[in-house]
């Protein structure tokens, strides 16, 4: 169990320096064909070397007031405009900055970092599925965060308080932006996009792998256009 620990943290250093080469290089405007040989090369490494030694998530609770979301609503769904995620918070403006943010499975941790940009700091946590499943893993991304309580290569449980509720240093009124990746190596992204090739809905995702508690619904409300005045998003 050392062994796999101490291997796996020096492989989450190296992903984290793979993830800030990948932000500094999208800030850089180069050029994006240069790009997608780096990230096939880590899918590819995750697959066959860390992917068979992370625990397998047998369950999923949501990140913010586990296990079902109680009082917390969707400020921004995914794919409208473009969005790539979800943006959950549980009350107006930033009063809820600093609300814990938890884990959503058994995973491991490959970057937890501050970007210092529009993402602030970030926490990426790896999952693995029991065999059968669809996905066969998939990639966590909660951003935003005003704190960070968790390092690279380190090991979570599904509940385990990961960080707290941001909003990038004032860039946003405070709400958790997370994404659910079925693809490693995509960096940071553009939280925005016409395309949403490798990107999954976080709540119909949740929604499919609750595990013994499948038939109990999860209760975060999505807020209608008409009712987000005031509720941080990132639109």
């Amino acid at each position: 169990m050392a062994s796999r620990v101490s291997y796996l943290v020096i492989m989450a250093a190296w992903v984290a320096m793979l993830w800030l080469g990948l932000d500094f290089a999208a800030r850089q405007k180069q050029p994006e064909a240069a790009l997608p040989t780096t990230q096939m090369e880590w899918a590819e490494f995750f697959a066959a070397y860390i992917l068979p030694n992370l625990p397998m998530a047998e369950e999923f609770d949501t990140p913010l007031r586990p296990p079902d979301g109680a009082g917390v609503f969707i400020s921004l769904p995914f794919l409208e405009v473009g969005h790539l995620g979800e943006d959950w918070t549980t009350a107006k403006g930033d009063a809820a900055l600093g609300e814990p943010v938890y884990s959503v499975a058994d995973g491991w941790v490959s970057v937890a970092q501050d970007f210092e940009n529009a993402w602030g700091k970030v926490v990426f946590i790896c999952y693995r599925m029991p065999e059968g499943r669809w996905p066969p893993f998939a990639e966590v991304m909660y951003a935003q965060l005003n704190s960070i309580e968790v390092t690279g290569g380190q090991f979570v449980k599904r509940g385990q308080k990961i960080g707290t509720v941001g909003n990038a240093n004032g860039t946003y009124q405070a709400h958790l932006h997370w994404e659910v990746r079925q693809t490693v190596g995509l960096g940071l992204g553009p939280g925005f996009d016409t395309r949403r090739d490798g990107w999954l809905e976080p709540s119909q995702f949740l929604g499919a792998h609750r595990g013994d508690r499948a038939k109990q619904p999860l209760l975060p409300k999505v807020l209608g256009k008409a009712e987000r005045d005031g509720w941080g998003t990132d639109y």
